[in-house]
């Protein structure tokens, strides 16, 4: 009778993990359907970006504070759906969505593969209810760019032992296009390079053959991305140079501040104490199986797939302390969690993990789960040391890191109560007490992923709520506004207060017109020379000479008077 108590129990719980889990799924594909940007700022680039990269090119004064970003793969992409659909943002999240669940899949099958359905459905359990499909779910590349790498993780596992040369081809090709989807990409190369080294030195191969592979994979990488720069209509000069990323490659032109190595640290440590929490189980769990139990010698298709895609991470968290680094001459950049670009590993680990880490538990010790406990609590202490130390988890940077942020009314006052931080502390406590004793992660981590998803969420909602609220209206005055005026003969500036809004106000007039912020104050005439019409946000006059034809809550329409 108990026995058959503690089935039900367990079994409500889990049903109560589901229903939670798909709640909080259910409320990131309600935003689907939306028809203007939710992160103004970054899906607004990409689709300027894409949409009206001529007009740019032509008149670069049009609008100057659009982000340099060279996205090439995923401007042709948005490109081709917006000449396909009517409405280019559902479909773009409806394409990143279905990228990053369909990556997923492709590691869910090597998982049934190695371990069975049965343990691999808990594992695909707990990677579905990791809540970074928040950013799947957006008209950005971070959830084509999961699916990709997940792709090039499988291809990894299909061909690095058996077909070594195709697979540096595919892979090649594979990563050369990632980079034209997000510049990060570019973390593959120094992952495939690691990889091949470790295969190389752990199997006392020849030198040769890891020249040749690595030769291929450059060839490959090269041929791709240039290929793909060049039909896009860039120089030669340029293309050839396709891996660099503008924006970044802007960025780290900066000069250095001299605070840059205490924020460079401390970015590395934020980042390493996150990864901490959310992978110590399956990093050490598959180290332990690899190196004590089959040996370096040993290791097989799904261990190097695994370990590819470990290196991927040390090379991001790399990378982005080395951003942290020159970024730290930009107050307003500094000390930020950028957890959007590293938390997609984490499903992705827990995946590739499921055969080693069944193994782990089946044989693991008191000091063993020990080890790995006292992990996941110096990550949980390296945690609160950086943010104690200044550190921002704003809720457009993260997804389930954001369970750990607390109310700041000057950054972020969009009427979240807070309270998120206490009951994110306490599940971490919880979860390493759990892996202490023995609790079977596919019980215990899917609950707590799925706390760490509802307290995100609260806050994603809070501040989405009330930026969706503005923007809505933003789009009605703005169609009222160019209903009025666009068709007056010349043309029309709009002025912003910040890049926000002229990411949206260019989008709506589908770039019609010429976008310019200044700064708070009376409003000169010259950002408004040589216009005929205006649209102006915020309660700004553009002065005599012009006549009010619109007035709404966040923005008027002004047309200029004939002269005599």
């Amino acid at each position: 009778m108990d026995g058959r108590l503690r089935r039900w129990g367990l079994l409500a719980g889990q049903g109560v993990v589901l229903s939670l889990g798909a709640g909080v799924l259910l409320f990131y594909v309600n935003r689907l359907f939306g028809e203007l940007p939710l992160y103004a700022g970054d899906e607004g680039a990409y689709l300027i970006r894409a949409l009206y990269a001529r007009q740019l090119a032509f008149d670069p004064g049009r609008y100057q504070m659009v982000q340099p970003v060279a996205n090439t793969l995923y401007f042709a992409i948005i490109r081709l759906v917006d000449d396909l659909s009517l409405n280019v943002i559902p479909w773009m999240r409806l394409i990143g969505a279905a990228s990053y669940f369909g990556g997923l899949a492709l590691l869910y099958s090597i998982a049934v593969k190695e371990c069975g359905r049965k343990v691999a459905l808990g594992f695909l359990l707990i990677a579905a209810v990791f809540p970074y499909y928040r950013f799947a779910f957006s008209a950005m590349p971070d959830g084509v760019y999961a699916g990709l790498l997940c792709l090039i993780a499988f291809v990894v596992y299909r061909t690095f032992l058996s077909r070594p040369l195709l697979g540096a081809v595919l892979v090649g090709g594979l990563s050369g296009a990632l980079v034209l989807v997000k510049p990060h990409g570019v973390v593959v190369v120094a992952a495939y390079a690691a990889l091949c080294l470790v295969d190389t030195l752990v199997r006392r191969a020849g030198l040769l053959p890891l020249l040749g592979r690595l030769a291929l994979f450059g060839l490959a990488f090269l041929t791709i991305g240039v290929g793909v720069e060049l039909a896009d209509g860039q120089p030669l000069s340029q293309a050839i140079s396709f891996f660099r990323g503008s924006a970044y490659a802007e960025h780290l032109g900066h000069a250095t501040a001299v605070n840059a190595w205490g924020v460079a640290a401390l970015s590395a440590t934020s980042m390493t104490a996150l990864t901490a929490i959310f992978v110590a189980v399956p990093l050490i769990a598959a180290a332990t199986v690899m190196l004590r139990e089959r040996g370096p010698g040993q290791l097989d298709s799904a261990d190097l797939a695994f370990l590819f895609v470990a290196l991927c991470l040390a090379a991001t968290l790399a990378m982005v302390t080395i951003f942290s680094f020159k970024m730290a001459v930009l107050e307003t950049e500094t000390r930020r969690l950028w957890g959007r670009y590293f938390e997609f590993y984490v499903p992705m680990l827990w995946l590739l993990a499921a055969r080693p880490l069944s193994a782990w538990e089946r044989s693991s010790t008191l000091r063993r789960r020990g080890l790995v406990a006292g992990a996941i609590l110096v990550g949980l202490a390296g945690l609160l040391g950086a943010l104690a130390l200044g550190v921002r988890l704003n809720p457009w940077d993260g997804t389930a890191i954001t369970a750990f942020a607390s109310p700041d009314v000057v950054r972020f006052p969009f009427g979240y109560v807070g309270g998120s931080r206490l009951v994110a502390i306490l599940a971490t406590l919880a979860i390493a007490l759990a892996t202490l004793a023995g609790v079977s992660v596919r019980r215990a981590w899917p609950a707590y992923f799925v706390v760490l998803g509802l307290l995100s969420t609260r806050a994603d909602d809070a501040w989405v709520g009330e930026f969706a609220q503005r923007s809505r209206t933003i789009e009605h005055e703005l169609h009222v506004a160019g209903a009025l005026i666009l068709d007056v003969a010349g043309p029309t500036v709009v002025i912003v207060n910040d890049g926000n809004d002229g990411h949206i106000a260019f989008l709506r007039l589908k770039g019609r017109v010429t976008v310019r912020a200044t700064p708070p104050g009376p409003l000169a005439e010259r950002p408004l020379r040589n216009a005929r019409s205006a649209i102006v946000f915020g309660d700004r006059t553009p002065g005599a000479g012009w006549r009010k034809v619109f007035s709404g809550r966040e923005l008027a329409a002004y047309v200029r008077e004939p002269t005599t």
